[in-house]
């Protein structure tokens, strides 16, 4: 189906005559393959499969103009960003990539889907609540009132708990009602945002229990989606910006990224929500504890990315600590410094959806019919969701910078110390809602695509990296880590890694601020283990695009 886009050309004649000798020498050899003539070894399109495929474009040359030079099929123009899904033959897939300014990236499915935990789950608890300071901004009248967020899942069933504050949506994975949650998971994140207590008599609440929600379901009862898909969402949630007073969105999702931020055509999406006005918090992934393991769009500098802490079912913090699988920092392509915070993420409780595949699949996680228990970073991003619309119900008028100043610039230590680990810290709903005014001057213009031959500094000091004093007012940061370990980017693309994994409490030795990454120093187990070979390095989990809740259990 074709959409409407605004700033996108099919181009011209005169406009295709100003592009490079590259263009026409690409063009002759599309066209004369186009005509089932044989150029340099390239066989005949006629004869090739087509694939589907997500193109952007920031050259002469728009997207749909590239697509339509390589003989493709245009399926959805976007104009959130300069970019179309279409089908082309699966042939000439180079020949459009090498256009000056495209980048194709393949229509990948994205899965919901478990990994196994690596440490048994712990009493299902609510303990979020307190250790946020959550409960405190309830008993004061903040919880969230006014606020809406909108929840890109599976969609979000229609409870009690939300009494009346889910007040809109739409249905893109065809399923027909964005509030019929088939697989589960949409309203489970839904339930830590905004849910009220209702089905469990006021024991189990979310973050923000005063807080509208919007649904925006993008999968449906297999729990897969597309790339594509996830694009037209973002682009519905900043369509319907005005008519919802939607101010936070929440992703809790992600695949493992092959491309800069800046070519990520998800990260260009998540990055026009933000610069809309939209608050966009992200999952930090289920792929830890490796470095680079950061899924996208949690690698994007602008958004608010979550990790996931075990708060040991206690609301003191003293005892959290790290949970190994959620995903560990720089990001895989850029070297930005993720995860941004972290929070609660192992045993949470939260809503059910009866009947969905995932309460069918997972017995012994059901409290009762109504309450459920996961694990995952999926729930921690839902947490600072539920946090970023109590910061907006006492100060409406924050920009989406200014939300991230307040959850970051106010978080309490975190169980290791490490910004590549566990962020800024662990998050603080209370100090973030009632610290004084902070802002942080983010921006991704003018960043260039890194190549990966070139090295990357650990130093947290980058251009859009949060530790950068420099991008801040209203705070004084504390010192970014010592050393300068450097490590080349190279090495980022294989499994060649000479040092050990990050694991346990062998991220608080301060091995992390001034070791080489090939060094011995880093205590944990091996990269050579059945960590990195067995499934969770090869498994659908790391190659096949998951979504990121880690155990129904």
């Amino acid at each position: 189906m074709w959409h409407s886009s605004s700033g996108e050309s099919t181009g011209n004649g005169k406009r295709r005559a100003r592009l490079s000798g590259r263009i026409s020498i690409v063009a002759a050899a599309v066209a004369a393959a186009l005509a089932g003539t044989c150029v340099a070894g390239v066989p005949a399109a006629s004869a090739s499969p087509t694939e589907t495929v997500v193109v952007t474009s920031t050259g002469l040359l728009g997207a749909v103009a590239a697509v339509l030079e390589v003989g493709g099929t245009v399926l959805t123009r976007y104009h959130l960003i300069s970019a179309v899904d279409a089908t082309i033959p699966t042939v000439l897939e180079p020949l459009l990539a090498s256009l000056p300014g495209v980048t194709v990236t393949p229509d990948v499915v994205v899965s919901v889907q478990s990994t196994t935990e690596s440490a048994s789950p712990h009493a299902p608890s609510d303990a979020f609540l307190p250790e946020t300071g959550a409960t405190q901004l309830a008993r004061s009248g903040d919880t969230g009132q006014g606020v809406t967020v909108a929840v890109l899942d599976t969609g979000i069933d229609n409870l009690p708990d939300f009494s009346g504050r889910l007040v809109g949506g739409v249905d893109l994975a065809g399923g027909g009602s964005p509030f019929q949650d088939s697989y589960g998971h949409g309203t489970f994140v839904a339930g830590l945002i905004a849910g009220n207590g209702a089905s469990s008599g006021g024991q189990y609440s979310g973050e923000a229990p005063g807080a509208r929600l919007v649904s925006v379901k993008v999968a449906g009862p297999d729990g897969t989606t597309r790339l594509s898909t996830l694009i037209s969402g973002l682009q519905w949630t900043v369509d319907h910006q005005s008519q919802y007073g939607i101010k936070v969105l929440n992703l809790s999702l992600g695949f493992k990224p092959t491309q800069p931020t800046t070519l990520n055509a998800l990260d260009q999406a998540a990055e026009a929500v933000w610069n809309s006005g939209i608050a966009v918090v992200t999952a930090a992934g289920n792929t830890g504890p490796f470095n680079g393991s950061i899924l996208s769009p949690g690698d994007d500098p602008l958004v608010i990315t979550a990790g996931a802490l075990d708060d040991m079912a206690t609301p003191d913090p003293s005892d959290d600590e790290m949970n190994d699988f959620s995903a560990v920092g720089p990001t895989s392509s850029d070297g930005w410094v993720k995860p941004d915070l972290v929070t609660s993420g192992r045993s949470v409780v939260s809503l059910a959806a009866p009947g969905s595949t995932v309460y069918a699949a997972n017995p012994s996680a059901r409290l009762d019919p109504a309450n459920f228990v996961g694990s995952g970073t999926s729930f921690s991003a839902a947490i600072t969701s539920g946090a970023a619309a109590l910061v907006l119900a006492d100060h409406p008028g924050l920009s989406p910078d200014q939300v991230k100043a307040r959850l970051l610039g106010t978080t309490s230590p975190g169980p290791l110390g490490n910004p590549f680990v566990d962020g800024h810290g662990a998050l603080s709903a209370a100090a973030a809602a009632t610290a004084g005014p902070m802002n942080l001057s983010q921006s991704a213009d003018g960043l260039l695509a890194l190549l990966g031959s070139l090295t990357v500094s650990l130093l947290p000091t980058g251009p859009v990296d949060t530790w950068n004093a420099g991008l801040w007012s209203g705070l004084t940061l504390g010192p970014p880590p010592d050393g300068g370990p450097q490590w080349n980017g190279s090495a980022w693309n294989g499994a060649d890694w000479d040092g050990s994994a990050w694991t346990g409490r062998a991220w608080n030795d301060g091995w992390w601020a001034g070791a080489a990454w090939n060094g011995q120093d880093w205590a944990g187990r091996a990269w050579n283990d059945g960590a990195w070979a067995g499934s969770a390095w090869a498994g659908a989990a790391w190659a096949g695009s998951a979504w990121v809740s880690s155990a129904w259990n």
